[in-house]
C-alpha cells in the first residue's frame, strides 16, 4: 500500500502572478498486523497431514504476545501432536532470550533458513521449535507431543521440518 500526499500551493512565476504548485511525496505503509497463519486453506493443511476439524485460532482463542496464532492436531488415528505456526511483527533476535528459549541452531527448513530451538525445560525428545524471518515478520513454527506419549514415532523436529516444507507455499515469502 502507497499513500500519495499532495501539498497544493503557490510559486510565483512573474511577479503579482501566482501559478499552482504541486509536491509529491510517496510513503509505504508497514503492516499494523501481523500474517494470519489460520488463513492457509484446509486442502494444504490436510496434505501434510494434520486434522482441519482442530484447526484452534490462538491459544485458547486468544493471540499472544502481539503474535497471530493457529494451530492443528496430526490427523487421526495419530492424535500424538500439536503443530502451531505463530506470527508477529518481530525480528529473529526474539529467540535470542535465554530465559525462554534455548539450544539453537541453524537449519534449512524446505526452501528457508531457520533457527531450530526448544523451549526453556521443553523435553527434545518430544517437542520441537523453529522458525525464519520473512519481510518484517517473525514466523515460528512449533510441535508439542501430546502429554500420554512417551516414545513417540518420529523426532520431533524432523516432523517439524517436514510439515513446516509442506505448507511452505501457504507462509509468506
Amino acid at each position: 500500500m502507497a499513500t500519495l500526499l499532495l501539498i497544493a500551493g503557490c510559486s510565483s512565476t512573474t511577479e503579482g502572478e501566482a501559478s499552482p504548485r504541486v509536491e509529491t511525496s510517496t510513503t509505504v505503509a508497514t503492516p499494523t498486523t501481523p500474517w494470519d497463519p489460520c488463513t492457509i486453506p484446509d486442502e494444504a493443511i490436510e496434505r501434510a497431514g494434520l486434522n482441519v476439524d482442530t484447526k484452534e485460532s490462538g491459544i485458547f482463542g486468544r493471540d499472544q504476545y502481539g503474535f497471530k496464532i493457529c494451530g492443528w492436531e496430526d490427523r487421526p488415528p495419530n492424535n500424538k501432536y500439536y503443530f502451531s505456526i505463530f506470527a508477529g511483527l518481530e525480528g529473529i533476535e526474539y529467540l535470542h532470550d535465554p530465559a525462554t528459549f534455548d539450544r539453537l541452531q541453524a537449519v534449512r527448513v524446505g526452501t528457508r533458513d531457520a533457527t531450530q530451538y526448544q523451549q526453556v525445560g521443553a523435553d527434545a525428545s518430544l517437542n520441537c521449535g523453529v522458525a525464519f524471518t520473512e519481510g518484517i515478520q517473525l514466523i515460528r513454527a512449533t510441535i508439542i507431543t501430546d502429554a500420554t506419549v512417551r516414545n513417540p514415532p518420529y523426532d520431533p523436529c524432523t516432523e517439524l521440518n517436514s510439515l513446516v516444507s509442506w505448507l511452505d507455499s501457504e507462509i509468506p515469502s
